[in-house]
């Protein structure tokens, strides 16, 4: 259930240790030093409803207690041990023991799959340990010093904003809001301690990107708009970039891993965020590439047929098959190889379809159902939402059941439409169905 990996020397990797007693194990086994790095994937059952699932969660352990030159060489290791690890559901950064808790874990593969409860007490909100709290201390020069305490950090990091940080503050706030022209904007530091406004602008995010040079440490915050389809048009989305460029030296390089919880707290929440170390890593082409593959635009349903996009879903293409696995990547139809899917009442589809994607129609939700070999069936939508769907939803059933649901997003001023894919597989679906609904 664990797998941990270490360094034996300073750029070769190596199994440290793997078993089958969960995260509490691995702890008790001493396997997560004071001041080495190590990098662990867990895996961890997930009820869904009265689904069992199979749930993988990549650790980063980089303890306080790493040299702030080892951890600078590390940050230019991140992409290629992440890779080694791929795919998995969650991805958690971790620095104190506390933040090795299974429950915590547990909680973000809820989150992650959409099942945690989102409803705390003002009890919780308060102790809420996982967010980090800013504390702002006004000086005598009117500079308003920001300290992060985390828990589970046992030194304290210092960053100031330069004027107060009214200026940044204003302006995410600006870019943030559907009343405000600003687009983007652009952070840096004035000195090793002081972030800046370097720029902002109400232009595309393309001037964002072409702002950027090489020899800085950049952090880009903006606002997008992308049609759904042609039923649901001008969803906003917020992006942020973190541009750190290769010619630093690692020292500074490890000092800004110490300062990324507080600088990640002045921009979020935001949907897609773009790590990079040069400039060309960067453009409005990859920013409206990367968001259209998150809202599945690359696909989109019912354009010219009745019958649902034959391309996979998601972002296959980062997902590779791992043997004995149960992570695999959709597999597309091909006409004449697997066949095409029916409906046996596909105009009534295509108007479920409709009204579901439509902001004029109050339909939240659909179900259809695979009950033989490349055939479907519809099963009814309404306007319940979740409630009303998952009463729809059979776990006796010898079919399998398709779902799609229509949730709003609300980040500040903004709302944006959001569709969640459900399939249900239940236990008693015969072995051929499976394979056949596989295929297809």
């Amino acid at each position: 259930k664990y797998l941990v990996v270490g360094y034996s020397s300073k750029n070769t990797l190596c199994v440290v240790a793997e078993g089958t007693g969960g995260l509490g194990e691995a702890k008790e086994a001493g396997l997560f030093p004071n001041d080495k790095a190590r990098y662990a994937l867990l895996r961890a059952a997930h009820k869904v409803e009265m689904a069992r699932t199979v749930k993988f969660a990549f650790v980063d352990w980089t303890p306080t207690g790493v040299k702030p030159l080892r951890r600078g060489l590390l940050s230019t290791h991140k992409g290629q041990v992440q890779a080694l690890f791929q795919p998995y559901h969650v991805w958690l950064q971790c620095s104190h023991e506390k933040e090795l808790d299974p429950k915590t874990i547990s909680a973000k593969i809820g989150f992650s799959s959409g099942t945690a409860n989102y409803t705390m007490s003002a009890e919780e909100k308060k102790n809420r340990t996982e967010h980090k709290t800013v504390k702002v201390v006004k000086s005598d020069k009117k500079t308003n010093t920001f300290q992060v305490n985390t828990t589970g950090i046992t030194k304290t990091r210092k960053l100031k904003l330069e004027r107060g940080g009214d200026d940044i503050l204003q302006a995410v706030k600006s870019v943030r809001s559907d009343l405000d022209p600003l687009q983007w904007l652009l952070v840096t530091y004035k000195d090793h301690n002081t972030l800046q406004l370097e720029a902002k602008d109400e232009g595309d995010v393309q001037e964002m990107c072409d702002k950027l040079t090489d020899d800085q440490v950049y952090y880009g915050f903006f606002r997008v708009e992308e049609n759904f389809d042609d039923k649901v048009k001008n969803t906003v989305k917020f992006g942020f970039v973190t541009l750190i460029c290769d010619n630093l030296s690692p020292i500074f390089k490890g000092k800004l891993s110490t300062h990324r919880g507080f600088v990640t707290g002045l921009f979020e929440p935001f949907h897609e965020e773009f790590k990079i170390s040069a400039k060309s890593d960067i453009s409005e082409e990859i920013i409206r590439g990367t968001i259209r593959k998150t809202m599945f635009t690359d696909n989109t349903i019912l354009q010219k047929s009745a019958l649902p996009s034959s391309k996979p879903i998601g972002t296959q293409k980062k997902l590779t098959e791992k043997k004995g696995g149960s992570i695999k990547p959709a597999v597309p139809i091909k006409a004449g190889r697997t066949g095409k899917v029916k409906f046996t009442d596909a105009a009534e589809f295509k108007g479920m379809m409709t009204a579901i994607r439509s902001d004029t129609d109050p339909t939240t939700w659909l179900a259809v159902k695979y009950i033989k070999k490349g055939v479907m069936e519809t099963m009814g939508s309404g306007e319940g939402g979740w409630k009303e769907l998952s009463s729809m939803l059979d776990a006796k059933a010898n079919y399998i059941q398709f779902g799609l649901l229509r949730v709003v997003d609300q980040i500040d001023n903004s709302a944006t439409v959001k569709f969640v894919y459900f399939k249900i597989q239940p236990v008693g679906v015969s072995p051929m169905l499976k394979g056949f609904c596989n295929t297809q």
